[in-house]
């Protein structure tokens, strides 16, 4: 009885296979008619009719420019030509009194620790202008001497100012 089930199936799918494949070769062969291969006419647009979708309008802000600049951390100064008030001869102007020189930090890195295991005692690992040496809690090199320590950054005297060098 099974196999005469299966002789049913098998028949069944090959007609509809037989089906799908005259269904197929059908639409290549007789259903090409020259409506399939002609361009259609797309309707021209006048080109100042669409330039003219994207015009630019003036723009009606004005910038503040009132912030800290995030590079140097000060504050820009204003432009004489922004200042309300206005400037005359007989005032007398004050020349501002020089700032203490800028210390260029990038000549001092935190290369990292070393820790003695028997004395249990920390050394940090410092480069000054490229010299390299191993520092202990207030030691000095190349003018620049070491006051404190973590494990991620030591505290530098230099030149009068302290900071801390990360690693």
């Amino acid at each position: 009885m099974e196999s005469s089930k299966n002789k049913m199936l098998t028949y069944f799918l090959i007609c509809s296979v037989a089906l799908v494949w005259s269904v197929i070769l059908y639409r290549i062969f007789f259903k090409n008619s020259e409506e399939d291969y002609s361009l259609k006419s797309v309707s021209v647009i006048d080109k100042q009719e669409f330039y003219d979708q994207y015009v630019t309008k003036e723009d009606t802000f004005k910038l503040a420019l009132n912030y800290r600049d995030p590079f140097l951390g000060t504050m820009e100064p204003l432009l004489a030509s922004s200042l309300s008030i206005p400037v005359t001869k007989q005032q007398n102007f004050v020349p501002a009194t020089p700032a203490s020189p800028n210390i260029d930090w990038n000549a001092i890195k935190y290369a990292g620790y070393i820790v003695n295991p028997i004395s249990k005692k920390l050394v940090s690992i410092i480069v000054v202008n490229g010299k390299e040496r191993m520092l202990a809690l207030g030691e000095r090199f190349e003018g620049a001497q070491l006051l404190k320590y973590e494990k991620d950054s030591v505290l530098i005297s230099w030149k009068g100012k302290q900071k801390y060098i990360k690693q």
